[in-house]
């Protein structure tokens, strides 16, 4: 058995490697070789890639190092905003054009080591002021740096993805945020998902022997 518990633990060390989380802040140089790329890849208008160099500035200066979270505040159309040359000009089903978009997200996100870790629908209010955009739902995202989110905005530049974003969402508020209290552990879950794993095979060798 002490070859299976060997396997367990190189697994858990290759996971928690590439789910990581401890980096130092990006650099100006690295925030101006991610931006060059950018301009590089798009094929979208100057003001485009204007509106992505800002917002790509905007979150290096939140940046602290390592792991964060960015908060995502959403509100759908009642029907789909297809530009009229889309292939899917005819939508209007505004959540299938969001499940477009997360689809491809998600494999954006796991590829650099993040993932979803809360999508809520709203259902109600309680303490408002008058900026309330009476919002659908909410969304938490875990990233494993800053600079795997601008590496992800680089890769998605002319992916094709932010159209269908656009199609279903009417407006959207998104900002990071650093976890001070978290009783919600990815490590320690899946710690004890393979500890769990090992018991059960452990019981079950120790009835076949």
């Amino acid at each position: 058995m002490k070859y299976f518990y060997g396997f367990l633990i190189a697994i858990y060390a290759a996971w928690f490697t590439w789910y990581g989380g401890s980096s130092e802040p990006v650099t100006e140089q690295e925030l101006a070789a991610y931006i060059s790329d950018m301009k590089s890849k798009s094929n979208s208008s100057q003001e485009s890639r204007d509106e992505a160099e800002e917002l790509m500035h905007h979150l290096a200066e939140s940046d602290s190092g390592g792991e964060f979270l960015m908060i995502n505040l959403m509100k759908y159309r009642d029907k789909a905003l297809y530009p009229a040359d889309s292939p899917w000009a005819d939508e209007t089903d505004a959540m299938l054009a969001d499940k477009r978009y997360s689809d491809g997200v998600v494999k954006e996100l796991l590829a650099r080591g993040s993932l979803p870790i809360l999508k809520a629908k709203t259902t109600g209010v309680f303490i408002i002021d008058e900026d309330w955009r009476d919002w659908d739902e909410v969304a938490i995202v875990r990233y494993r740096s800053v600079k795997d989110m601008l590496d992800m905005i680089v890769g998605m530049v002319d992916s094709g993805l932010s159209v269908h974003k656009f199609a279903s969402m009417e407006q959207t508020h998104v900002f990071p945020a650093q976890p001070s209290i978290s009783l919600f552990s990815v490590r320690l879950l899946f710690a004890l998902l393979l500890f769990f794993i090992a018991t059960v095979i452990t019981l079950i060798a120790k009835k076949l022997a």
